[in-house]
């Protein structure tokens, strides 16, 4: 089964052309990887299956749902209820700086208890109280898939993940992938990390 379907979508800015009939295919349970030389339109194509960016045409699916067909979107609710099964993580985390390490989950959920076990899991027990800017880039990277799992999404979104992550940081992110894919998480990712790419078993799609 395929959790996300884009059938001949185009994206244009202006008269530049981002990409045009372009087919994608993610299976679900799997982990798919985007690679491609930059300028191709990777990171827009994301954007454009979390909503953030329009296609020009073509039909994409999420979970089964459609939530354009020939170029029409769906209605404003119905598009609401299609991306709540998807989520991304920005190659920039998107952190807010002025909030510590706790109120950056609060503010997208008030669990204590989901938000500690999390913490936990990914090592930033203790963290608590510390400002993004107190922390390394592969720390930021972990939050921000923190916040992104409590919101509870079938499907994310990483857009290049192990960017300016040291040896070390790129092990740790290859394995919370992983581990994310085996709980049933579907995972597509923008990268040009070779080295990630060996240490993960992925669908490879090529731009």
């Amino acid at each position: 089964m395929y959790i996300i379907k884009a059938k001949n979508i185009s994206k244009k800015f202006g008269n530049n052309i981002v990409f045009e009939n372009l087919n994608f295919f993610a299976k679900k349970d799997k982990i798919t990887a985007i690679v491609g030389p930059s300028g191709r339109g990777k990171s827009t194509l994301l954007r454009c299956f979390i909503g953030l960016s329009d296609v020009d045409k073509g039909t994409i699916e999420i979970n089964g749902k459609k939530m354009v067909k020939n170029g029409k979107y769906v209605n404003k609710k119905e598009k609401e209820d299609i991306l709540k099964n998807i989520s991304i993580v920005f190659q920039e985390h998107n952190l807010f700086p002025n909030l510590n390490v706790i109120n950056n989950l609060k503010i997208v959920k008030n669990d204590d208890v989901k938000i500690q076990n999390l913490l936990k899991d990914f090592g930033l027990s203790g963290k608590e109280n510390l400002y993004p800017a107190n922390l390394s880039g592969g720390q930021k990277q972990r939050l921000s898939i923190i916040r992104t799992l409590l919101l509870d999404p079938k499907i994310i979104l990483f857009d290049e993940p192990t960017s300016s992550l040291d040896d070390e940081n790129r092990v740790k992110i290859a394995n919370i992938l992983k581990n994310l894919n085996a709980n049933s998480y579907s995972v597509v990712l923008v990268t040009h990390d070779e080295k990630l790419l060996n240490l993960i078993d992925a669908d490879i799609f090529s731009m």
